[in-house]
């Protein structure tokens, strides 16, 4: 029995999800939102929600210009689909 081992070059779109994970980590850790508690919410189920919302989203361009600029980070939240998300995932402690 012979093993394939697949590559990335067979699945083009592992780069692009592994950069939406990162910048909705990233977006995370700027806005201060400790991941273990946003993992928590829903049992995982709101998490995996988030994700799959930022790997569809329209607006990854924007997301990362303002991750890169000198803008608030809470700005994002102007724009994005997970806002909602994140918002309830602010601990009022921090």
């Amino acid at each position: 029995m012979e093993v394939i081992m697949r590559s990335v070059e067979h699945w083009p779109q592992t780069e692009r999800v592994w950069r939406q994970f990162a910048r909705l980590d990233i977006v995370l850790e700027r806005l201060e939102i400790d991941p273990m508690f946003a993992a928590r919410k829903s049992g995982g189920t709101a998490m995996a929600t988030a994700r799959n919302v930022c790997l569809a989203c329209i607006h990854q361009r924007e997301c990362s210009q303002r991750l890169q600029g000198e803008q608030q980070v809470v700005t994002i939240l102007e724009f994005c689909p997970n806002a909602e998300f994140l918002k309830e995932c602010i601990q009022p402690d921090r």
